[in-house]
């Protein structure tokens, strides 16, 4: 059975309660993992609605209700992401992964995914938010001292501020975390994790395996 389209016919029309519903029996069952579910499913789903290069036919409005079905899928996929992680690890990493988006950088559920891919790799992984202070960040960074620090940027215009943030990082904290760029906004443009000073850039789940097996251990030591 297409679980994607299905889905659909229930996300198209803004159905919150089938939406959320339909994919929870498909996990509760498992008929579908978690990793499944939000590469073949709901980030296709999130794709379909920002894809500009077709010709759209729904409001910001909906386009915001749509994202926000998706939103509530993830939490409540929470447990399931914790039941997965200690199913496959009998102890944690003593990694820390903090997670979050630059000024004026409102795209969350991408991002927030990200934090469940890494819960899943063992790593301690929490997402800070959107549009995150410079200043609330440095105090967070200094307090919990997170291995890694990703930061996700899907609007390109973005992309200076995320070049600040890091240069802020690096020239204010008292130890240097490894800065990991992802996001839309990378895609295609690899390069400029380079031209903006950061560590690593991660495009997808099984970079996120490749990182926890060593596979960039020349970076990150």
């Amino acid at each position: 059975m297409d679980y994607y389209k299905e889905f659909m016919t229930h996300f198209t029309r803004e159905d919150k309660e089938n939406s959320v519903n339909y994919i929870m029996e498909l996990v509760s069952q498992g008929k579908v993992d978690v990793i499944t579910l939000y590469n073949e499913i709901l980030r296709p789903a999130l794709y379909d609605v920002a894809n500009h290069q077709k010709k759209q036919t729904i409001t910001v409005a909906q386009e915001h209700m749509r994202t926000a079905i998706v939103r509530t899928i993830i939490e409540c996929c929470y447990p399931y992401v914790i039941k997965e992680r200690d199913h496959k690890y009998e102890s944690l990493r003593e990694e820390k992964v903090l997670i979050f988006c630059p000024a004026e950088e409102y795209h969350e559920v991408g991002p927030r995914m990200v934090e469940d891919f890494f819960t899943l790799n063992g790593y301690h992984a929490f997402f800070m938010g959107g549009n995150t202070p410079r200043d609330d960040l440095l105090l967070l960074l200094e307090e919990w001292k997170p291995k890694y620090l990703a930061m996700s940027v899907s609007n390109y215009y973005n992309l200076l501020a995320a070049e600040r943030t890091i240069k802020d990082i690096q020239n204010s904290l008292s130890y240097s975390p490894i800065i990991i760029l992802g996001g839309y906004a990378l895609q295609g443009n690899s390069d400029l994790q380079e031209k903006i000073n950061a560590d690593l850039y991660l495009q997808s789940y099984d970079d996120i395996v490749r990182l926890g097996r060593g596979e960039f251990d020349e970076i990150s030591s």
